[in-house]
């Protein structure tokens, strides 16, 4: 009879389980819409037309995508975040950018870390290359 008692409890403690991690998720994803205008925020504020800076010696280039670029991060790039159509240059050589889903970015120079912006992304990419140069990404 104990036996019975024990398998009762468990199946009340998984179960409870359960339904507490479900509502935290359930909890999550409501209050995310929240947060996620936060993130894509700043992101929105730093796409303008054109963005030509100088960052420690390198000429940093954000503005319209060249169709070379558009077609390699096509597959990237999420339908909503509306950067397909910026392309980032360094020292005028075009920097592979990926969207990530929650709306950062990575670059084929740092692809472990995300970033807000491209200006982010551009100026990452110039400190890890620490002054070599940028070679063109070849696809094929």
């Amino acid at each position: 009879m104990s036996n019975t008692k024990r398998r009762d409890l468990l199946k009340f403690a998984g179960a409870a389980t359960v339904a507490a991690g479900t509502g935290a998720l359930i909890v999550q994803v409501t209050t995310a819409g929240g947060s996620q205008a936060a993130v894509d925020a700043p992101a929105a504020a730093e796409r303008p037309n054109q963005i030509t800076e100088t960052y420690r010696g390198r000429r940093i280039e954000i503005g319209p995508a060249s169709p070379a670029q558009k077609q390699a991060q096509a597959h990237h790039l999420t339908a909503t975040g509306g950067a397909a159509d910026l392309g980032i240059r360094i020292d005028g050589v075009p920097l592979h950018v990926m969207q990530n889903a929650d709306g950062t970015y990575t670059s084929v120079s740092n692809h472990y870390e995300s970033f807000k912006s491209l200006r982010e992304v551009a100026r990452a990419a110039v400190d890890e290359l620490d002054g070599a140069r940028l070679l063109p990404l070849q696809h094929g």
